[in-house]
């Protein structure tokens, strides 16, 4: 008897089991199949891709929404004592992963740590405006600037908050076998294997938000392909950088889910300003040319105009990218509704060359990236193509991004920029346009740390006095009126052609919702099981 009644209760057991539906599988692991690799554990070293990561670990004074608008984190609020002090009250009973409390002293420590870590990718232009840092209370800081900094919350939000504890001699070895990776976020390190993946655990004792998932991994393939592929064998449960090259590969599949947003990414043009006799721009007959025709606004505006901005969006970007007409897409701090896309015409290029001087046009080598941004070569082919058109004989210089950023650079005889006309890639990692209006549109002057991007050597004294002024303008609304007047300045100008705001999408399989964000970061906090799949 008691041999029936085991196997009954065996059999009941099993068909319970077989009943229950596969997404509980997943229901407490998360697995990310991530497209780049992480490169560093020290969350002060600079590198988006690290820092995607490392924000489930650690967590800073400010956060950022989806799209990317401040929010309080460690701090609960901040206020602007005056122009140069700016006061932050901190989050109370916060731990860290190893149990410690954070105080003001942490925060303190962690600041100064960012200002003075040394190596070539560090916060620390970031952080160029504070001053001092120091503990006015038991759960205040205070922040001294050598100026006025209305962005200074934008900025600390990217600098991840540390126990004073691990002291200052915190090694990357430290912090890469987790003898000092201790942050307050919503996860926990667990291990890094280098070029393979990154394993976080839940921290149970989290203050905000509990997390739904006991294990989150971060699986490195950097292969779209590979990708995909594991998304659909079911391997990961959501990727990263999925484009229209997968997107047919999905469409078969009833699994498959996919949400994109605009990014903060754009792509544009800059042309050579500060020459003459600009080297990559020659006659018909390949003599140099007697002046430089891209210091006539009426060949930019040509240029402006024949560019077919929707027609790559929609063709050869195949819908992963967004048509631009400015610094930062809609919703962003400084954002001008005003400024709409440049119509595509090339019978009004063709007439602003011909009045310009260059009715037969002349021949220019235009010089791109072919590994760094999605479909770079391709899109300067498409330009080439429609400059070709309207007159301008355009060959295109296509080189991977290690050479090309140098040549772009620094390449030219005495170590200026080299090329004539060239494609680069710009990020407002803040959601606010006053980063790209001081990195590409300001004057260039190197020691001011001003125009770094600035290759070009573009340079308006009204955009320069627009720009610095709104640097220092406290008020949001009449910041945010100067860098819309700075930003039309400079497209009216054409001190740069403005092409398309990347696509960031991710592809996940049914059962999640997953938030889409501007900075193209993938978090598991904003990942979830829908309520049908509950």
């Amino acid at each position: 008897m008691l041999w029936r009644l085991l196997a009954k209760i065996n059999f009941v057991t099993s068909a319970l089991i077989l009943a229950v539906p596969a997404y509980t599988v997943h229901a407490a692991d998360l697995k990310i199949g991530f497209k780049a690799e992480v490169t560093s554990a020290d969350p002060h070293v600079l590198n988006g891709n690290n820092r995607n990561v490392w924000v489930h670990v650690y967590e800073s004074l400010v956060a950022q929404d989806e799209n990317l608008k401040a929010k309080p984190a460690l701090a609960t609020s901040w206020r602007n004592v005056d122009s140069t002090t700016w006061e932050f009250k901190l989050r109370p009973n916060v731990t860290f992963h190893n149990g410690a409390t954070m105080t003001a002293e942490d925060v303190k420590f962690s600041i100064e740590r960012a200002m003075n870590l040394s190596g070539p990718r560090t916060f620390r232009t970031y952080l160029k405006a504070v001053q001092s840092v120091t503990v006015t209370g038991p759960g205040t800081v205070t922040i001294k600037t050598k100026g006025p900094s209305p962005t200074l919350p934008d900025s600390l939000g990217l600098i991840a908050i540390l126990p004073k504890t691990i002291g200052d001699k915190a090694s990357e070895e430290d912090f890469a076998t987790g003898k000092t990776t201790f942050g307050t976020g919503p996860y926990k390190f667990v291990s890094w294997a280098h070029g393979q993946r990154v394993s976080l655990a839940k921290n149970s004792a989290y203050w905000g938000e509990k997390e739904p998932w006991d294990n989150v991994t971060f699986q490195f393939i950097p292969r779209e392909p590979a990708r995909a592929s594991a998304l659909l064998s079911g391997s990961v449960d959501l990727i990263d950088a999925a484009t229209a090259n997968v997107m047919d590969s999905f469409k078969s599949s009833n699994k498959i889910d996919v949400v994109s947003t605009t990014s903060y990414m754009l792509n544009y043009l800059q042309l050579d300003r500060f020459r003459d006799n600009s080297p990559y721009l020659k006659s018909n007959e390949g003599a140099p040319l007697a002046k430089n025709p891209f210091n006539d606004i009426k060949v930019r505006q040509a240029l402006m105009a024949a560019v077919n901005r929707e027609g790559i969006v929609n063709r050869l970007m195949k819908g992963d990218a967004e048509a631009a007409s400015q610094f930062v897409p809609a919703g962003f701090f400084g954002n001008d509704p005003a400024l709409k896309v440049p119509a595509h015409d090339l019978a009004k290029a063709k007439a602003l060359l011909a009045e310009a001087g260059y009715p037969n046009g002349f021949r220019m080598t235009m010089h791109c990236s072919n590994d760094r941004y999605l479909n770079d070569a391709k899109v300067c082919e498409a330009l080439g193509q429609v400059f070709s058109q309207i007159g301008i004989k355009t060959e295109v210089a296509t080189m991977p991004f290690a050479v090309y950023a140098g040549r772009a650079t620094a390449g030219g005889a005495s170590g200026e920029p080299e090329f004539s006309l060239f494609m680069f890639g710009i990020g407002a990692v803040t959601g606010d346009s006053l980063e790209p209006l001081l990195a590409v549109a300001h004057s260039h002057d190197k020691a001011a740390g001003l125009g770094a991007n600035n290759r070009g050597r573009y340079s308006s004294k009204e955009v320069d006095a627009l720009v610095i002024k709104a640097s220092v303008t406290m008020n949001e609304k009449a910041r945010e009126d100067l860098q819309k007047a700075a930003a039309k300045a400079v497209i009216d100008d054409v001190g740069i052609v403005p092409l398309f705001f990347l696509k960031s999408t991710w592809a996940y399989r049914k059962g999640l919702t997953v938030k889409p964000r501007s900075d193209g970061f993938t978090l598991a906090m904003g990942i979830r099981e829908s309520s049908s799949a509950k």
